[in-house]
């Protein structure tokens, strides 16, 4: 999925996103619902895609999603936005770890009165230890 950002979506964005969020492989599913929430009756949307390895995966995925902010929707703040999704992805060969989960718990907490957050776990067959960070916000502010 390309990070992309859209202004005034309409309901088609639905169907492009709900593609990257399958359930057919989640652990803790996120489906078309909750994707149709976040997104309907927004003024704006961004969708992010990054990539973590090493022993700080998670952070570093959701941290690659997050610098993408600045190339597709320069101007605005991603932490501004009322609602989000993120999803994590694991091989199957390396679950994720508890210790890991607290990083999507500090990542919840940068956002500034976010009135809905969603979080979600699939796994994949990978033969790398790598994490996909997919996340879905809505209703950025300017910076």
């Amino acid at each position: 999925m390309r990070n992309r950002f859209y202004t005034h979506p309409s309901d088609d964005i639905i169907v492009d996103v709900d593609q990257m969020y399958n359930i057919h492989d989640g652990i803790v599913s996120v489906g078309v619902e909750e994707v149709h929430m976040v997104v309907s009756g927004a003024e704006n949307v961004i969708v992010l895609t990054g990539k973590g390895t090493g022993s700080n995966r998670i952070s570093n995925a959701i941290e690659d999603a997050v610098l993408h902010t600045c190339k597709v929707a320069t101007g605005y703040n991603l932490f501004s936005a009322d609602k989000a999704i993120i999803k994590l992805i694991y091989p199957q060969n390396n679950p994720l770890m508890l210790s890991e989960i607290e990083n999507i718990i500090q990542f919840a907490e940068m956002f500034t009165g976010i009135a809905s957050f969603i979080w979600g776990i699939s796994e994949r067959e990978s033969e790398s230890s790598d994490v996909i960070a997919q996340i879905i916000a809505s209703n950025l502010k300017d910076s």
